[in-house]
């Protein structure tokens, strides 16, 4: 073989040693936002990042595939949250910015919010945001703030993510004036709420609204049941859900009109297609005054997956697509 050859060779073997080498990076941390500065990648679980060098580091991640549980504290504890395939650019917008520690695949389970030391029932914890869509400042709460005129978010809030729990969102302080619970998950706009609230506080049992629940009737969080909303933030024709499985909405003349929802109570998938296909996520107790991209007016079958949290089935929570 002569010294050409010898090159050429060379450099293919380089070549694929690092395709494969980037095909085993499963996930890959970024010191910075918007996957730039210093990276950390892993295809194994890491227990505890401080042996890289990188722990309260990450800013940015991307998760090439599997299912990845990050957690904040060391051998997957402290707060933990569960994300499937995908580019994170900035951690902040769930509360993990330069807070994890450590980090293991976990086949087989849905995305979405999961607990403390791996358990897979939902940590009690919420963080407030000052834009919406979980932009500007946030601030994390644990337990009960009558009072936010004491700290330095007062009628800053407009989105929402909830870690675990119900909690409840009041305009005023002590929980008075307009009130609205919400469930575990990501809530965008707070609508009437957003810019106002002065307190907030978790509650027991499955969520429901508040002094500003509006348009239920008595016995709120009796049955599992969802409305579904023509406008955004609960508004315009609605449509109420009361069937387990509707495979086709068509059926019912109100196919990808929905804007936004309400769900009393269980754990329900929607998805775009009819017979549960195309893109699926799955919603728990509270308010949705705005839709996911890929579900805004544009949901056509959903069913009920479980009436409690956690769940055993995999019902596609924040991120799977069936195809």
């Amino acid at each position: 073989m002569n010294t050409t050859r010898l090159v050429r060779a060379a450099a293919l073997l380089g070549f694929l040693s690092i395709a494969g080498a980037s095909a085993a990076q499963d996930i890959i941390f970024f010191e910075y936002a918007d996957f730039n500065g210093r990276r950390v990648s892993a295809s194994n679980s890491v227990s505890d990042l401080a042996n890289s060098g990188f722990n309260d580091r990450a800013s940015s991640m991307v998760v090439r595939s599997g299912t990845w549980q990050v957690c904040t504290e060391s051998y997957f504890r402290g707060r933990c949250v569960t994300l499937n395939p995908g580019e994170y650019r900035n951690l902040g917008q769930i509360g993990l910015a330069n807070q994890i520690s450590s980090a293991r695949q976990v086949g087989g389970q849905g995305g979405g919010w999961a607990g403390g030391g791996g358990s897979g029932y939902p940590q009690a914890g919420a963080t407030l945001y000052e834009g919406f869509n979980f932009g500007g400042a946030s601030f994390g709460v644990e337990g009960d703030v009558p009072n936010l005129g004491r700290t330095n978010f007062n009628d800053r809030a407009r989105s929402l993510v909830v870690q675990g729990g119900s909690w409840q969102l009041c305009r005023d302080d002590d929980y008075r004036g307009g009130c609205q619970t919400f469930g575990p998950g990501q809530h965008g706009n707070l609508g009437f709420l957003a810019g106002e609230v002065s307190s907030i506080r978790p509650l027991g049992g499955v969520a429901g609204p508040g002094a500003g629940g509006g348009d239920w009737q008595s016995g709120w969080g009796s049955r599992s049941r969802v409305v579904l909303y023509e406008g955004a933030n609960l508004a315009g024709r609605r449509h109420v859900l009361t069937e387990d499985i509707v495979p086709n909405f068509a059926n019912q003349g109100f196919n990808d009109r929905a804007s936004s929802l309400r769900v009393e109570r269980g754990y329900w998938m929607f998805c775009s297609e009819a017979d549960f296909r195309g893109t699926c996520r799955t919603f728990g107790p509270g308010d949705y005054p705005t839709l996911p991209t890929g579900l805004n007016n544009r949901i056509s079958s959903g069913r009920r997956i479980s009436d409690d949290y956690p769940y055993r089935s995999n019902p596609n929570w924040s991120g799977y697509t069936q195809q």
